[in-house]
C-alpha cells in the first residue's frame, strides 16, 4: 500500500519530467522563416504546462499536513486503465493522420470518456465541444497544418 502523498510526488515528478522532455524536443524542430506561428509553439506551450502541473503537484503533496491516505494501487483495474488509454492515445496519433485532427479528437475523446465513465450521454456533451474547439482554435485561428482528413484529399 501506497501513501497519497508519496504517490502525488512521485507522479508530479514524473510529469515535470516528460514536460522537460516536451520542451528539450520542441527546441529540437526546425522552424522555416515566415511562419505565421512557429512549429514548435504548441509543444511548448505542452511542455511547459506539463513541468508547472508537474511542480505543483510535488510541491503540494511535498507540504500537504492533513491525513494520511493510502491508495491500493496499481491494482488489476488501475493496470487495465492505463493500458486501455495509452492504446487509446496511440489510436489517435494513428488515426490523426488519416481522419484529421477534429474527427480523431472526437472519437479519441469519445472512446475514451466512455470507457472510464460509460455514459455515451456525457461522452457525446465532452467530445463534440472538444472536437469543435480543436478545429476552431489550432486548424481556423491559428492556422496550424495538421494532416488533412483522407475525404479533403479528393
Amino acid at each position: 500500500m501506497t501513501s497519497q502523498r508519496t504517490a502525488d510526488i512521485v507522479s508530479g515528478i514524473f510529469l515535470a519530467f516528460v514536460g522537460f522532455v516536451i520542451v528539450f524536443a520542441a527546441f529540437q524542430i526546425k522552424s522555416v522563416f515566415g511562419e505565421r506561428l512557429p512549429a514548435r509553439t504548441l509543444p511548448l506551450v505542452l511542455g511547459s504546462t506539463t513541468i508547472v502541473i508537474g511542480s505543483l503537484l510535488t510541491v503540494r503533496a511535498y507540504f500537504y499536513k492533513g491525513q494520511e491516505m493510502y491508495v491500493e494501487w496499481p491494482d488489476r483495474e488501475g493496470w487495465k486503465r492505463l493500458v486501455v488509454t495509452i492504446v487509446f492515445l496511440i489510436a489517435y496519433l494513428i488515426l490523426i493522420e488519416f481522419l484529421g485532427i477534429a474527427a480523431a479528437s472526437f472519437v479519441f475523446s469519445f472512446s475514451l470518456i466512455y470507457y472510464l465513465d460509460g455514459r455515451l450521454v456525457r461522452s457525446i456533451c465532452i467530445s463534440v465541444p472538444t472536437a469543435v474547439a480543436i478545429q476552431l482554435i489550432f486548424v481556423k485561428f491559428l492556422q496550424l497544418s495538421f494532416p488533412p482528413a483522407f475525404w479533403d484529399q479528393y
